[in-house]
């Protein structure tokens, strides 16, 4: 995947306003020891980009002269719009092996939610390390897998092509759960933690006032 950049010279807040509107999203090249260059992309070629790659496939970014290999890093978006307003470059070298947090994609149903089961859901990411080449865009994990309640899927049972697999190292347990189904609770389960909550309110209140008490006659005694 290839994106073409323009270097930005001026840097001060009036022009990064004026080349946001006029359609460009605002980035940073950094890393290898190299000098960072500050650069401005098509708003909707990044944003076709970051779809295809995420933040963990490599792009080629074409900046001036330099044809220049990264991954998209630090994505920032306004709050209200959701716009990309900045995001940064973070040179790779292809020989190198890099880190990375891959998201984990569910996939599929669960027989076991379907028979009224809960489904939990325990990892959003997996730390990856891997030559740039080999990095997955997501790590899959198939719920129809999950065929009762009580059973849990872990970080051994995600979805990989043999040649992905043989070529990346996770950096979580296999042993690991990441997603599991549970029995639905009864009103009166959730109840009783209402309960419990109210009553461990109760006992912090009276354990704060027992203790005021104390120190008062505490300071009482040594006047």
């Amino acid at each position: 995947m290839d994106l073409q950049a323009e270097i930005r010279t001026n840097l001060g807040k009036a022009a990064a306003k004026g080349l946001r509107k006029k359609g460009l999203t605002l980035g940073e090249v950094y890393g290898h020891g190299a000098a960072n260059v500050h650069v401005a992309v098509p708003a909707k070629d990044f944003l076709k980009t970051l779809r295809a790659a995420g933040e963990t496939s490599v792009i080629t970014l074409h900046a001036g002269t330099e044809t220049i290999p990264v991954l998209i890093q630090d994505v920032v978006r306004d709050s209200l719009t959701g716009v990309v307003s900045h995001a940064d470059f973070r040179r790779v070298n292809m020989n190198e092996k890099v880190f990375a947090n891959v998201p984990v994609e569910y996939i599929g149903i669960s027989p076991a939610v379907k028979g009224g089961g809960v489904l939990v859901k325990a990892v959003s990411e997996i730390e990856v390390e891997a030559l740039p080449a080999h990095m997955p865009r997501t790590i899959v994990i198939d719920l129809s897998g999950l065929m009762e309640i009580g059973q849990s899927l872990h970080v051994k049972d995600a979805v990989m092509e043999a040649a992905t697999r043989a070529n990346v190292i996770l950096h979580m347990a296999e042993e690991a759960v990441v997603a599991t189904v549970i029995a639905p609770r009864s009103d009166e389960e959730q109840m009783g933690d209402a309960r419990t909550v109210e009553d461990v309110k109760v006992e912090t209140e009276e354990a704060k006032a027992a203790r005021e008490k104390e120190k008062a006659e505490k300071e009482k005694g040594a006047e």
